[in-house]
Formats: structure tokens, sequence, C-alpha cells
């Protein structure tokens, strides 16, 4: 089935949910948490990530200040087995307090959690700070540094970090970039060359526009002796319509023009990566509406 790496493009306030990144201790074992605030549903959701593994997801919960607090960490999304059970906090809370509960077991740890950055589009709140992304490879997580001043509304990406998953060291580091922050979704992910290891688009800052994101996404593509490096082959393919990518090495254009309505037709040009690094044309087809 094909996977489309999804672009968000032309949007004024990319991150407007606040997302608060906290670092701390469940039991004896150091986390990362990220909490997002659903201001429209009154719900909270994030992601956990602890020493060694990949970011997990946390059930969206309806959410009151005045009350505790229960996020099911879904580890299985068939029957989560842990729970986190937090005191009462306000939306950005420096401190967070409460249990982490296993469900079969019932057995608890203490959880304490500091904020280390708090990332809204309110305009009264600047921030400038690293956050994890909610999805990570096999063998690497990613985290962005993004910005925010006062009288802003959406943040700017200036710096991702590609850390190694067994240890936590920095593996490489893209500087100098100019790119729209979508939280912990910044990077849309697929495996574009069929190597097995997950690349990664970004959309960048429209050079007109500093609050919007370009039509148009740069994709990185990894390469085993060069790590992540930008791919402008695929970043020209990317210009001319929507691109699926099939995890096996194969990739799908389908031209913005290819469309024809009167007869009821959409094309299709398929191209490959016969290396890591070398993408090739292979035929055309034609799919019938």
């Amino acid at each position: 089935m094909l996977c489309a790496l999804l672009l968000e493009s032309g949007v004024a306030f990319a991150q407007a949910r606040p997302i608060t990144a906290y670092r701390g201790t469940i039991g004896e074992t150091a986390v990362d948490v990220m909490l997002i605030h659903d201001w429209q549903l009154d719900g909270m959701s994030g992601y956990l990530v602890a020493a060694g593994g990949g970011p997990v997801p946390l059930e969206k919960t309806p959410y009151r200040d005045d009350a505790p607090l229960l996020l099911n960490v879904m580890d299985d999304p068939r029957l989560p087995a842990r729970t986190l059970a937090l005191q009462p906090f306000a939306v950005g809370a420096r401190t967070v307090t409460g249990r982490a509960i296993d469900l079969r077991s019932r057995a608890q740890q203490p959880l304490r959690l500091e904020r280390v950055t708090l990332f809204s589009s309110d305009p009264r709140i600047a921030y400038d700070g690293e956050l994890l992304q909610a999805s990570a490879d096999a063998r690497f997580q990613f985290r962005v540094r993004a910005r925010k001043a006062v009288g802003g509304h959406s943040g700017r990406v200036d710096r991702i970090t590609v850390l190694d998953r067994a240890t936590g060291t920095a593996v490489q580091v893209l500087d100098g970039l100019d790119l729209v922050f979508f939280g912990g979704e910044t990077l849309k992910f697929a495996d574009v060359n069929g190597d097995g290891v997950l690349d990664f688009s970004v959309t960048p800052v429209r050079p007109d526009d500093p609050t919007r994101g370009s039509e148009h996404a740069h994709h990185y593509v990894h390469q085993a002796s060069g790590g992540y490096v930008r791919d402008t082959a695929l970043d020209a393919l990317a210009v001319e319509g929507v691109l699926r990518f099939d995890g096996q090495g194969r990739v799908s254009l389908r031209p913005q023009r290819g469309i024809d309505y009167r007869a009821g037709t959409i094309e299709w040009r398929h191209y490959r990566y016969v290396t890591p690094t070398q993408l090739e044309f292979v035929m055309r087809s034609e799919e019938r509406f």
C-alpha cells in the first residue's frame, strides 16, 4: 500500500496547540514527556520517550486544570497496560507530579516532571527550545530547535538533530535551516529509498512571508556513508505534483496537470531508487476514476 509523505503548506499558524516539553523520572527511569493541550476539545494528549525507546503515544483524555488527569500509555493500542495519573496542573505548569500505574499488576511508581520548554502560539509567549519528534526510526530519534519571539504566532525551526536511540547522543546536526514548526510532526517520515531507514520531509518558510510555509517540501534521504542529505532530485519532482512512496524504493508522482476530468483519467509517473542515492524513471501509467 502506498504511503504518502504529507506536506502541510500555506499554514499561517502552524503549531496552534500548546505543547509543553517535560523532562523527569518515572521511578528510576529518565523520561521525556510532551503534553499537548487541545483547547478546542478540552483534551490532553502527547507522547512519552524513555531512554533507548521510541516515542509512545499518550491517549487523548478530557482535561481540567482542577482535576487529576489519567493518560493511558498506548504501548498496545488494543489494551493499554500503563497509565499516568497526574495531579491537577495548569497548562504549561513548571512541575507535574503523579504516579505511573501498571494496569496489570497495579504496581505504582512515583512520577515527577520539570518543564523544559512551553511551545505556544500565544503572542505573549516566546520560546527557544528543542522538541523530540513524535516518530522515530529503529536506530534514530529526531529533535528540532524551534524559536518564536513575543508578538509572533508561529515558530521557525533552524536546526534538526539526529540522535542515536540507544545512547541519546547526537550523530548528525542539520543547521542553518528556516522551516515551519509543526510541533511533534515537523518532520514527515517515510522510507523513501527502500533502505529500511526512515527518511523525512520538511516545510521551508516562504521567503516572501515568514508566517507561512512553502508549497514545496524539502526531502532528506538517509545515506549510509553520509547520514541525512537533502535530495534535490526528489524536491524537483515534488514541485510537479503529489509524491507517494511504497517503502521499497519506488516513488510515484501524480503531476498536478495529470488529471483529465473529461476522460476520467489520472496520469502517474513511476521512479525507483537504483541505489540509495540515485533515482531513475521507470514508466508511466494511467488510472481511471
